[in-house]
């Protein structure tokens, strides 16, 4: 009789010391990445977006003073474009311009030389979805179940819906791993546990997907699969959230487009909730059916 392989997998669990609040981590084994010990001050506090200190140059005695009460001939003309035109200009994206795009390292008026919005709109429309970022089109057949059987004694009909823009996972799985956003991932779940001080009792906190027994259960059944032929690297989960809804595409009218988005649970609820931390991933266009299919 042949001899049973029997392979044991031994859990060496790693307790952290207690921080400032009484909460400490329990790894399933020691982990070789801690995304948690490289924050940088400034992300764990909320100042605004500061601009960048303004080099000071003498100002020509025939230089002629900006309007009162305006500091200088930059924010009057701002304020006047501000004031101008359209209505529909808030004080919060004339923040946005100023401190996303004329405050910007990479941003060159001279570039602007000859700018025309139609014709940029132009470009837009004639750019193809597909040509960059790994965007595919494909389209979907549905199965419209019907009252009574065709000739093949099919109880349904065959609709076909054109224009689905899709990205495949894998793609943005390997784009987001290759940046520097993954710095910031959590590869390794732990439980999080709050003690008491006084009579050393512990109680289980839950608010991260990393730190859930659904995570910390798929993560050992992966470390029990075989490694790749030839692949030495460490196994780890990548959680994958999808979330859609239609959006209107203007403040009139009926234009609407309905994205698909992806999230990737190894970032912190908090990093996922700020907009401005690029969490959030286009993975989708659904199209809408024509009203043939109605």
């Amino acid at each position: 009789t042949g001899i049973r392989r029997v392979i044991l997998h031994v859990h060496n669990t790693i307790r952290t010391g207690l921080n400032a609040f009484g909460v400490l981590r329990e790894y399933p084994h020691r982990p070789s990445y801690d995304p948690d010990a490289f924050v940088a001050s400034d992300a764990l506090t909320y100042r605004g977006r500061q601009p960048p200190p303004k080099p000071i140059f003498p100002t020509p005695a025939e230089t002629p003073p900006p309007p009162w009460p305006f500091q200088n001939m930059s924010i009057y003309r701002l304020m006047k474009w501000r004031y101008t035109g359209g209505i529909t200009k808030s004080q919060h994206e004339v923040d946005r311009l100023v401190h996303e795009v004329l405050l910007a390292d990479d941003f060159h008026a001279d570039h602007l030389s000859g700018f025309r919005m139609d014709t940029q709109n132009s470009v837009l429309d004639a750019t193809s979805t597909r040509a960059s970022d790994g965007w595919r089109e494909a389209d979907v057949n549905i199965k419209i179940p019907t009252r009574t059987p065709d000739m093949s004694g099919n109880y349904h009909q065959l609709f076909t819906i054109s224009g689905l823009l899709y990205r495949p996972i894998t793609d943005i799985l390997k784009a987001v791993f290759s940046s520097p956003a993954a710095k910031h991932f959590h590869l390794f779940p732990f439980k999080r546990f709050w003690q008491n001080t006084e009579d050393g009792s512990e109680q289980r906190i839950f608010d991260e997907l990393y730190t859930s027994n659904a995570w910390l259960k798929a993560h050992d059944d992966l470390q029990k699969q075989p490694n790749e032929p030839g692949c030495k690297l460490e196994k780890v989960v990548a959680a994958i959230m999808f979330s859609s809804d239609a959006t209107m595409l203007a403040s009139f009218g009926t234009a609407k487009a309905w994205p698909v988005y992806l999230y990737f649970g190894n970032a912190s609820k908090y990093t996922r909730a700020q907009p401005s931390s690029g969490a959030c991933q286009h993975i989708a266009f659904i199209p809408s059916v024509s009203e043939i299919f109605l």
